[in-house]
């Protein structure tokens, strides 16, 4: 048999996270494949543990272990670098996420070449943070101190997915390759978290409301069935001026490509505040018309000289908002040479 003494050099398996934020969480998975270079000899005490630390070597959990029960006295004797991480003694930790076997006759099959991955869950299955982290991992046979790996694997925990390819290391680990995959969110369906659409307008007078959704973004909005004259964007805001008095009932859809889609019905009456002209003054060579309306409603005064004309053939003069008290005045002017001008009150 070889000398078992050159394959139990101490070396270091440092497997580092960097550059990543303490406060970020990414969900994800830690893959890792690597070959134990040993010898073919036929002992019964083939051992080997894969573990993972913080940065600063607090020991997290067990990622593999092929070997006999949990003897400290055995594992001090064989693989003392795991067994002091994981506390050193019986009531060390045991926590273990991965593969766990009895002792091989050899490193072939399940035990060589290793490979394992991480949830990335501490003892308590709660996700880590990102940051900065180590992996180990150390083998023993027949007896003394078995070789760990050495210098450090680093890679990265974070929002981006990195494949890492390491150098061998001396005689007794190689094809060391850690892939770091983060998972894709889960996209939630979008709920609408708005109430229903105001239930009453008025012709002429502008109107607005705002749709809300939970829900993965981007959420688009749509709906049918709002009264003329009003009209929805994608982010959900309802705006316009209704034209056209009556009950208009219709539904509200969130959509973000998650099913289902959200809907949400309404009902709004469009009601008509009758507006007049109430009076009409000359003022000089200026015609002075006051009225009143829809407070806040849009109005536009026309004109022709021609009243038999179809509204839309009448010239518009203005087009303007009567104040908050239901008032409007407009002043024109009056063209001497015309003999005659009607006038004309539009909504809105």
């Amino acid at each position: 048999m070889k000398d078992i003494a050159q394959f139990f050099r101490a070396g270091v398996a440092g497997v580092v996270l960097t550059g990543a934020s303490a406060l970020a969480q990414t969900d994800g998975a830690a893959s890792f494949r690597g070959t134990i270079r040993d010898y073919n000899g036929t002992s019964t005490r083939h051992w080997t543990v894969v573990w993972v630390t913080y940065e600063n070597g607090t020991f997290i959990k067990s990622l593999r272990k092929q070997g006999p029960g949990w003897t400290v006295t055995h594992w001090d004797s064989h693989c003392r670098v795991w067994n002091t991480a994981r506390g050193g003694s019986a009531s060390g930790s045991q926590a273990l996420d991965g593969y766990s076997s009895a002792t091989a006759p050899d490193y072939a099959g399940t035990n060589n070449p290793i490979v394992w991955t991480w949830n990335c869950r501490d003892t308590n299955n709660v996700l880590v943070p990102d940051g900065n982290y180590k992996l180990w991992i150390q083998y023993a046979e027949d007896s003394g101190q078995g070789p760990y790996t050495t210098n450090g694997l680093t890679w990265t925990k974070g929002p981006v997915a990195k494949t890492n390819d390491f150098a061998d290391i001396g005689s007794n680990f190689a094809g060391l390759r850690l892939v770091w995959t983060p998972s894709t969110p889960a996209t939630v369906a979008p709920t609408i978290t708005s109430i229903a659409p105001t239930a009453a307008g008025t012709v002429g007078v502008a109107y607005q409301h705002t749709c809300a959704a939970s829900g993965t973004a981007p959420i688009t909005f749509s709906a049918v069935g709002l009264p003329p004259g009003l009209d929805i964007n994608a982010t959900g805001l309802i705006s316009g001026t209704p034209t056209t008095t009556g009950t208009f009932s219709g539904t509200i859809t969130a959509a973000n490509g998650t099913p289902p889609n959200a809907s949400q019905p309404f009902s709004i009456t469009i009601s008509l505040v009758p507006a007049s002209i109430v009076s009409v003054q000359l003022s000089g060579t200026s015609l002075v018309m006051s009225g009143t309306g829809a407070a806040n409603g849009t109005y536009a005064i026309l004109s022709s000289t021609d009243a038999s004309l179809a509204t839309a053939q009448w010239t518009p003069l203005t087009t303007n908002v009567i104040d908050n008290t239901g008032s409007f005045s407009v002043t024109t002017g009056i063209e001497v040479s015309v003999p005659r001008r009607f006038y004309r009150l539009r909504i809105p």
